[in-house]
């Protein structure tokens, strides 16, 4: 893989463009790193790829994207690691729900409460969904597979991708929509190593390679599968898995009182 420099002409005769806003001009090495910064942001680089390099691709991709030098740098600092290499799919269950009709119910009785990725990002700020809605016991699908648990991890995968969640307490029992992979750590010891390299630039990377479709993005649970995961100590895997799980929990007893406190601030206006 190549990098294409490109070069294009920049006027930098800023002069009577400073007098006519009351600035004094630049003098000349301030005048250089103005025009490196504008050249930084205005000429974009560029990479080239051999056919070659698309042909021994396992899927031959064709958009520009999948094939930024950022992506292989990524993988070569992983492999250059000391650490051996193994797919998610060796460490977790990966299951992704197909596409279905939903119907919707009015309440509880009716109905199962439903989750989207927007009422995850909702829940993880605020300590509540975006909004409440039920999901018909009636409707046509498996629902059981579409049941979150409690710790398990959730991946967005449509729309906004690769956004990690844990599922707390409060939402166990919860259906949620096919646009979310669940991730389910083989050793649950491991669960949060997992949860945090999935949010790491390195897994990131690798799952915004993936990206595909036409106007809404996509990522696959065979692409989230194939994320490669670093195979640290186990002393070491298991020290960052504490660490995390501790996080989480203080992160979901914030929202929580965030949830209080907002409460609370109806109360008091609903009683004016």
């Amino acid at each position: 893989m190549t990098k294409i420099k490109k070069s294009i002409a920049l006027d930098t005769n800023f002069e009577k463009t400073f007098d006519h806003i009351g600035m004094t001009a630049l003098n000349t090495t301030e005048t250089d790193t103005t025009e490196s910064l504008i050249t930084e942001l205005t000429r974009p680089e560029g990479w080239g790829v051999s056919v070659a390099d698309i042909i021994g691709q396992n899927s031959v991709r064709l958009d520009a994207e999948h094939y930024n030098p950022k992506i292989s740098k990524n993988m070569e600092m992983l492999e250059a690691s000391k650490y051996g290499l193994l797919p998610l799919a060796d460490l977790a269950q990966i299951d992704l729900p197909g596409q279905f009709v939903r119907i919707w119910a009015k309440d509880a009785e009716h109905g199962i409460p439903y989750l989207n990725a927007t009422d995850l990002m909702s829940f993880a700020a605020l300590g509540e969904p975006a909004q409440l809605r039920y999901l018909s016991k009636a409707t046509d699908v498996n629902i059981d597979r579409l049941i979150v648990r409690e710790g398990m991890i959730l991946v967005t995968c449509s729309g906004t991708l690769g956004r990690v969640f844990e599922v707390p307490k409060a939402l166990d029992g919860w259906v949620g929509t096919h646009d979310i992979i669940r991730v389910i750590p083989t050793d649950p010891a491991m669960k949060g190593y997992i949860r945090a390299f999935l949010s790491s630039s390195y897994a990131q990377t690798q799952i915004l390679s993936h990206t595909h479709g036409g106007q809404i993005d996509h990522v696959t649970a065979n692409q989230i599968r194939s994320c490669l995961v670093p195979q640290l100590s186990d002393k070491q895997m298991r020290a960052i898995s504490i660490q995390m799980d501790k996080s989480e929990k203080m992160k979901q007893k914030a929202a929580g009182m965030v949830l209080t406190s907002l409460s609370q601030i109806k109360e008091a206006l609903d009683n004016v």
